[in-house]
């Protein structure tokens, strides 16, 4: 105890200098939009870095899982080519699309707001507010990018507002996630009138300038009526399996500004 008063007495200059230098720093950091933004930019690509390494090895294990789930992909891509004419008409013509490959390199699953970090980012043009497709269904969208990553908001997010619609009925609603189950999700806000089943299929909507439609989502498990608002809502379990490392498809909408000038009032 007397060494580190002795201590304490000896260095409180340093000690005081040091402790201004940091409340300083703070206060800049948390004032300042510029440092903030190097301070987050730093921390994704840091982070990015590390789940590419440690990811890596995941992914060796992963890769039987992975291969089954592409030659799956590919028989039915394969299959909707050979039959054109059987394909769904609210499928949006997937030239208004620019595709790019990617992986996912992380993936949380626990927090209230989750988050997956993706190995491409602005050097392969990629801007937020590109939609994200897994292997079996929709994945999020990404807000934020740096040169070579980017950071997506899945579904299983507290903030995700994506737009659905009832494969079978075409009647449209939202989908949110109000934490629990990485796997489920809720679509919200459709009509009480129409009668929904078990295992209708989720897919997204054609009003969307974001994903192309029709593109899975997920299935519907158990139906909420909310009678007092005319509204009923369901429990969907997601196609997508966030606890795996696996690719993805970004899709860059060609006439999202097009879209945009439209809608404008």
């Amino acid at each position: 105890m007397r060494n580190i008063l002795r201590f304490t007495v000896r260095y409180r200059v340093a000690s005081i200098l040091i402790i201004i230098q940091i409340l300083g720093l703070s206060i800049t950091y948390r004032n300042s939009l510029i440092h903030q933004t190097f301070f987050w930019e730093r921390v994704l690509t840091n982070q990015a870095k590390w789940h590419h390494f440690t990811g890596s090895w995941r992914s060796y294990f992963d890769l039987k899982d992975i291969n089954n789930a592409l030659q799956k992909e590919n028989t039915i891509l394969r299959e909707k080519l050979n039959n054109g004419s059987k394909l769904p008409a609210n499928i949006i013509d997937s030239s208004q699309f620019k595709w790019t490959c990617g992986d996912i390199l992380y993936s949380s699953v626990n927090l209230k707001n989750n988050s997956l970090i993706l190995n491409k980012g602005e050097n392969d043009g990629l801007t937020p507010g590109d939609g994200v497709l897994g292997p079996k269904g929709v994945m999020g969208i990404i807000d934020k990018t740096s040169p070579h990553y980017s950071r997506i908001i899945p579904i299983i997010h507290g903030e995700s507002r994506i737009s659905g619609i009832i494969k079978r009925t075409g009647h449209f609603g939202t989908i949110v996630w109000k934490g629990g189950n990485s796997n489920k999700a809720e679509i919200i806000d459709l009509p009480l009138e129409i009668n929904l089943n078990s295992e209708d299929e989720v897919v997204t909507d054609p009003r969307s300038n974001i994903f192309p439609s029709g593109w899975p989502i997920g299935k519907i498990i158990y139906t909420i009526a909310d009678s007092s608002n005319h509204t009923q809502s369901a429990i969907i379990e997601l196609f997508v399996d966030y606890k795996k490392i696996q690719p993805a498809y970004i899709v860059s909408n060609n006439l999202k500004s097009e879209y945009q000038k439209i809608i404008q009032p």
